[in-house]
């Protein structure tokens, strides 16, 4: 999978390269920062190792340093007017409130970020300007940098986060280009990581890097009156396959990867979880992805327009969660992680299709009859030459309270069908039997007046131990398809009623030949 992903990235980033910077405005001229033509040698260079200050401000130190024998201008005269640092895509999102300090007093124009205008895709700086040093200022002259997120949390706070470090640093490594007011002159320096202090910190510090265990979990919920979905097998598959590859994506956009692709861990009834793992620092810079891709995940259970008949009533949660695990890898960090792998949840809970029908005034609400239609119809050959018979299965349910919840006769059912006259030609009829029986019963079927768009199966008066597994065959000519016959929003699915003696209670429900698979 992980191939796959790359090879589609790599054939986007050759089909659609051009269009893309066209439209970002980067041109890919320099692909190595600091992303424009000029000089790399310089009067000016920045200590390797950045002061920590806490909350979240980090410190740089500016040193005069011209190089031996260099009479250029960029090392006799130029100025230093702004500092950019080589950072991660990611950390580029709306609101982000960034401050800076230079030599104690606040900065004459705020940090911002930018997408590096001669720069490749994505390439993005953090920058400092108007700082107006010179070569007599400028030495040990201390510009700090006070990293924050926006109003969401979201955003980069520490230098592991923020820096993109050059092919084979350590994470937190920063790159950092000095410019003149020409632009002519970037001195660059690779500047080392401060791990910030730990408050207090609850190990001992070991030579290893700590992993956190992310897992996306499904989940549904329903209440009484309601029969309860299990995902199938192959949804559980589906959702797996879509979580390794929107967390593939989610990393590739945030510059980072995946310690361990995500992989299926749980397909049981009511819950699915499907799990990966990332190092810390690197999940946290998935991390500001988390809540839209549990929207995207939620969209796998219920796409978008009249949700799934047979989650009607149902409540879905996707979770993502993330522990860190027990598995270190090596690299020097605090026992204790400072970073925070992706944390996400929504619900959101489906209603029934508002739908005007049957055409006569009783209690529609899924649950008021102990009755209820399982959500999935078979089909076989029908008696008929050249017929299907379609086949709805009914189900005992513990109903909701009100007056419907003591009937104990399923007297009927209605379906809601096109009513015109060659399709009511091919109805040959409805094949009936309760859970007691073994053979079929055949009834005529029964037609409201046109233009009601109705049609029922009457007269089966069956108890709630014969209804408990009770099927009604409806056998439609092969020149008519199911989706013609029946009306309703869903593709090949119909809507039935169940109705008591009385006619007062007629709870609603849609079947479909099979559960939605993204």
């Amino acid at each position: 999978m992980k191939l796959i992903i790359v090879m589609t990235f790599a054939l986007m980033g050759s089909v659609l390269g051009q269009d893309f910077l066209l439209r970002s405005g980067q041109s890919g001229q320099f692909p190595n920062f600091p992303y424009c033509l000029c000089k790399g040698t310089g009067a000016y260079k920045v200590d390797n190792t950045v002061t920590y200050k806490g909350d979240n401000t980090y410190c740089f130190k500016v040193r005069v340093s011209i190089p031996t024998n260099c009479s250029e201008y960029c090392c006799q005269q130029a100025d230093l007017k702004k500092l950019e640092i080589n950072v991660r895509p990611a950390c580029n999102v709306p609101g982000v409130v960034l401050t800076a300090t230079l030599n104690g007093a606040p900065t004459t124009v705020n940090p911002n970020f930018e997408l590096a205008p001669q720069g490749p895709l994505n390439s993005t700086i953090l920058k400092i300007t108007q700082l107006g040093l010179n070569l007599a200022t400028a030495d040990s002259a201390e510009i700090c940098v006070k990293l924050g997120t926006n109003r969401g949390g979201i955003g980069c706070t520490t230098l592991e986060q923020l820096c993109l470090p050059s092919v084979g640093a350590a994470p937190g490594v920063c790159s950092i280009a000095l410019f003149s007011s020409n632009n002519n002159c970037c001195p660059t320096s690779i500047v080392n990581n401060a791990v910030p202090p730990a408050a207090p910190p609850q190990g001992p510090i070991d030579n290893s890097l700590r992993l956190c265990t992310t897992c996306v979990n499904f989940t549904l919920s329903s209440g009484v009156g309601i029969v309860p979905y299990n995902f199938t097998q192959a949804q559980c598959a589906a959702y797996a396959k879509a979580v390794a590859a929107g967390f593939l994506n989610a990393a590739f956009q945030a510059g980072t990867d995946v310690f361990r692709n995500f992989t299926l861990n749980v397909c049981s009834g009511r819950v699915v979880s499907v799990c990966g793992k990332f190092e810390d620092y690197k999940g946290a810079l998935v991390a500001p992805y988390a809540d839209d891709l549990a929207s995207q995940f939620l969209a796998l259970v219920a796409p978008g327009g009249a949700p799934p008949p047979y989650l009607a009533g149902h409540t879905i949660t996707v979770t993502i969660s993330s522990e860190r695990s027990n598995e270190l890898i090596g690299r020097r960090l605090l026992q204790d992680s400072m970073y925070q792998c992706p944390l996400a949840e929504k619900s959101l809970p489906l209603t029934p299709a508002n739908i005007t029908f049957p055409k006569c005034i009783c209690n529609t609400t899924q649950g008021v009859l102990p009755f209820a239609t399982l959500p999935f119809y078979t089909t076989k050959p029908g008696v008929s030459k050249g017929s299907t018979q379609y086949c709805f299965t009914f189900t005992s349910i513990t109903p909701l309270s009100g007056p419907c919840a003591s009937v104990n006769i399923f007297a009927k059912v209605e379906f809601w069908a096109n009513d015109t006259a060659p399709l009511r030609r091919s109805l040959k009829g409805f094949y009936v039997r309760s859970s007691s029986e073994t053979a079929y019963t055949f009834l005529a079927a029964t037609w409201s007046s046109f233009g009601d768009q109705t049609v029922r199966a009457t007269g089966l008066d069956w108890n709630k131990q014969e209804a408990n597994g009770a099927e009604v065959c409806m056998e439609l000519d092969n020149s008519v398809s199911l989706d013609t016959f029946c009306l309703g929003p869903y593709s090949k699915g119909c809507y039935v009623n169940i109705f008591d003696k009385s006619k007062n209670c007629c709870p609603l429900y849609a079947t479909v030949d099979a559960p939605y698979v993204p």
